[in-house]
């Protein structure tokens, strides 16, 4: 019986983030991961929604209810593109602004929203989009 790799329970560096939802790489359907972060970037709680083909749709209000629940402070999210494109479509710019700016209205932090495709992650914060 193989068990899947337990996720890194402090999120520092990309690396980690890429071990929380490497498993997203990997679907044939768009999915979503979102973790909850505490303080000093400590997992809090883990939340992986299915998608369509080429969607996923997630509310802001549902990630920042999850927020305030687990007290999170800082929020990472990820979703695959299965055909390996991770260039970030216009809904997942218009997603990653409005999580931003409604997250922030709470005190909690959006760190970064990736996108995984064929081996490929694309970071929105270091593309400057975020």
């Amino acid at each position: 019986m193989s068990r899947s790799p337990r996720p890194p329970l402090h999120i520092a560096t990309r690396r980690d983030a890429l071990a929380l939802f490497g498993e997203l790489d990997r679907g044939d359907r768009e999915a979503m991961g979102i973790a909850y972060l505490g303080s000093e970037r400590m997992l809090l709680g883990l939340r992986h929604v299915a998608g369509r083909h080429d969607s996923v749709t997630v509310p802001v209000v549902r990630i920042a209810r999850d927020a305030i629940l687990m007290g999170a402070s800082a929020v990472l999210i990820a979703h695959n593109h299965p055909d390996g494109d991770t260039r970030p479509s216009p809904a997942d710019l218009s997603l990653t602004r409005r999580l931003a700016q409604g997250l922030a209205a709470l005190d909690v932090v959006l760190l970064d929203h990736l996108i995984l495709g064929c081996g490929v992650v694309t970071s929105l914060r270091e593309g400057g989009m975020l």
